[in-house]
């Protein structure tokens, strides 16, 4: 009877792992974008939902109006449909932590900021979702989206360092397998990238990146942890940290060079600020043709001061 009984309970976990296991590996349904690609209003027509964030000297610009944007699409002023401010969507977050060789000896600290991180998050607003992901010689997929921090906490505490960096196919794939199938159209798409920006080994590049974020209406946000070591200013760039500048200032999102423990926490700190500051703009655009091609978007302030973020084009 005992070994029946383990018999049963040994394929129970089996089932279990393998649920787990196959949750980041499954192909993603054949499902529209929630941005371009959402028939909104009439039938045919596409409307773009464009998030901005807007500073003066690194400071968030709040209290501005619909009537302080102006919207350029190719080069042609478009007319703005509704504007949100700030945003109150949900957001989905997917924290993605580089685990290679290269980061082995910053990972102690990687994994506090990052559970203060989750905590501000999943304590703010129940509605709010975050997924954990790690990237080193391997995607893994470690929590699915989830407000509990006790079981984000207990997953990046688990996490060891070790291979190369795959760092665009983590960003690829998570948007792919995850954020291109969530049921909740309305949820702002987030991934936050810890990592010293070096990508060695990824199939996807640079550019295959950018396309699917612009695509699925993602925005990047980098932390390099490159300069970090405990001392100097930080803000030393090499091709890697300008790649994930690109990366990141393409998608609508911001890089951070942190140089020592108290800047990496700070970083993350100003991400989770920055999100529930954002401005939200929705425009129906003038040409409605579907040609495959990229546009780019263009956006103004008018009579105010400020740096804006926000994507930089689409393909439609």
């Amino acid at each position: 009877m005992m070994k029946r009984l383990f018999a049963i309970l040994s394929l129970a976990v089996a089932l279990t792992t393998l649920t787990t296991t196959a949750a980041f590996s499954q192909k993603p349904q054949n499902k529209k974008p929630t941005t371009q690609d959402d028939q909104v209003g009439k039938i045919g027509t596409t409307i773009v939902r464009l998030p901005i964030t807007v500073k003066n000297k690194n400071q968030i610009l709040g209290g501005l109006l619909k009537s302080d944007f102006e919207v350029y699409e190719d080069g042609k002023k478009q007319h703005i449909d509704d504007f949100k401010s700030p945003s109150q969507l949900p957001l989905n977050v997917g924290l993605l932590m580089d685990t290679s060789n290269s980061v082995k000896l910053k990972l102690p600290f990687e994994k506090d900021s990052a559970e203060d991180f989750v905590a501000t998050v999943t304590t703010y607003r129940r509605k709010d979702q975050v997924l954990f992901a790690t990237f080193d010689s391997d995607v893994e997929l470690h929590q699915d989206f989830t407000d509990s921090l006790e079981t984000l906490s207990k997953s990046i505490r688990k996490v060891k360092a070790g291979g190369y960096t795959k760092m665009y196919d983590a960003v690829y794939r998570v948007i792919e397998e995850k954020m291109a199938t969530t049921p909740n159209s309305e949820a702002r798409r987030i991934i936050v990238i810890l990592s010293d920006g070096e990508d060695t080994a990824s199939e996807h590049t640079l550019k295959d990146t950018i396309e699917i974020a612009q695509r699925y209406d993602v925005t990047i946000f980098g932390i390099s942890t490159k300069n970090f070591t405990g001392t100097g200013a930080g803000t030393v760039e090499n091709s890697d940290d300008k790649d994930l500048r690109n990366l990141c200032e393409e998608t609508g999102g911001q890089v951070f060079l942190p140089s020592q423990k108290v800047e990496l926490f700070r970083a993350f700190s100003q991400v989770a600020q920055d999100l529930r500051q954002e401005y939200v703009i929705y425009y129906t655009p003038i040409n409605q043709e579907k040609t495959g091609k990229h546009r780019d978007i263009k956006v103004k302030l008018i009579n105010k001061e400020g740096k804006l973020y926000h994507k930089q084009g689409y393909t439609y």
